[in-house]
């Protein structure tokens, strides 16, 4: 019995690690799946055949299930009921699933490091593909000839810029945490790697997103009256977020006044502001006014869950030009498909996330470096990124809001879980 456990318990951890390591890389969602698939069934087994039923519960019960509750209360307005169930289904009870199945999959520390190494192995490989098909495609560091999309999406650089902006926190506080200098090293040289990586995505939400994520962890170190201690590895984080956000450039782009945007049509947005890029600043305020406009005209009216159901609801021959299938934005996104309600009960939704990861951050402090602690402060920084790029791009789909969850249910394992579990035994 008790080698059949062990033999779930390491086939839920193998597919745990081939999931995060398929994750950024393109037309991988058979593997996935069965991946995913394979995972909850030795989940499964496995506390089937200890007989251990135990619910402990994490803090993102309540606000998940409210959110869920604002998804169905959308499907009788939707545009396409169809449409957003399969989207109920592959993006929200799908990450949701992946979510508790890590949780509860993850039975030690070392199941996390194992994890973690596998994704950064991962993101070494993405990163010097990204490289390699930079130069194949004759890109140059100092303007935006290419932009490197790794193995997720070669010239766009939106998604691996996403990607990188993830990786980078956990690459961070892993040094931290590291105790070998050979281990110090090679996560420095990781570190390194992933940033050059991000800057030839040449995306400024990127690189904004970055700062952002340097600002939050100089905040958390100042918090814990820690500063001192981490001047070094602090002034890379500022000198780092200078220099891309410096490259944060808005050649020949002008920019509409709030009073202007809001009386201009979107059609006169589009062709003023347009930039040569087709889907440059210009478009991406025609998309976010067009929504604006809709959601002005019926605040509380959702026109189905879904990012796709916009350009199906609003999209016409007159603008077909420059309105496209998302948002581009997921906060206005949310509020156009589950109305201004939906949209209070998704900020409240990553709100109570960040702050109970928050909390795990403060009570771990007197644990100096621990995992617990790193992790914590690893995820704080990332949800910045996230939420940032979010603002500028409707990313928190697919396998961009996937590997978010991954990340989250094993800080959540880490902080809740294990911990109940370590006071039991006691």
């Amino acid at each position: 019995m008790n080698i059949n456990i062990h033999r779930l318990e390491h086939t839920a951890l193998f597919c745990l690690c081939v999931l995060v390591f398929v994750l950024p890389i393109a037309h991988t969602i058979t593997v996935r799946s069965f991946a995913i698939g394979i995972t909850i069934a030795a989940v499964l087994g496995r506390y089937y055949l200890s007989r251990d039923f135990r619910y402990i519960k994490t803090p993102f019960e309540l606000p998940f299930l409210l959110f869920f509750i604002a998804i169905i209360a959308s499907l009788p307005t939707s545009v396409d009921i169809h449409k957003s169930l399969k989207e109920l289904w592959r993006e929200f009870l799908t990450p949701v699933a992946v979510f508790y199945t890590i949780y509860y999959a993850i039975k030690n520390e070392k199941d996390v490091t194992t994890i973690m190494k596998v994704l950064f192995i991962g993101s070494l490989i993405f990163s010097l593909y990204s490289f390699i098909d930079f130069h194949i495609h004759d890109g140059t560091w100092a303007t935006s000839t290419y932009r490197a999309g790794g193995l997720r999406d070669p010239g766009g650089g939106a998604a691996a810029g996403l990607y990188h902006t993830t990786i980078i926190p956990f690459v961070f506080f892993a040094l931290l945490y590291a105790k070998e200098s050979i281990h110090k090293l090679a996560l420095a040289a990781l570190l390194i790697i992933n940033t050059l990586a991000l800057y030839i995505t040449f995306t400024r939400a990127s690189y904004l997103a970055l700062g952002v994520e340097a600002f939050v962890i100089l905040l958390l170190f100042i918090s814990e009256k820690r500063f001192s201690k981490h001047l070094a590895p602090s002034a890379i984080l500022v000198l780092i977020s200078i220099v891309l956000l410096a490259n944060i450039t808005f050649k020949g782009v002008t920019f509409p006044t709030a009073s202007e945007f809001m009386k201009m049509p979107p059609t006169e947005i589009a062709l003023k502001f347009a930039q040569e890029e087709r889907t440059g600043t210009g478009h991406r305020l025609a998309m976010w006014k067009t929504a604006l406009d809709r959601i002005s005209e019926e605040p509380f009216k959702p026109h189905g869950y879904g990012r796709f159901l916009f350009g199906r609801t609003v999209r016409n021959e007159s603008n077909k030009d420059f309105i496209y299938a998302q948002v581009h934005n997921t906060f206005i996104g949310m509020a156009f498909e589950l109305g201004l309600q939906g949209l209070a009960v998704f900020l409240y939704m990553i709100l109570s996330l960040a702050f109970f990861i928050a909390l795990v951050w403060k009570k771990t402090v007197a644990e100096k470096n621990s995992l617990g602690h790193c992790f914590a402060g690893a995820l704080l920084a990332m949800m910045s990124g996230y939420w940032v790029n979010n603002f500028f791009g409707s990313f928190d789909a697919g396998d961009s809001k996937l590997l978010f969850m991954v990340l989250l249910g094993m800080g959540a394992a880490l902080a809740y879980r294990l911990q109940k579990s370590d006071e039991n035994r006691v």
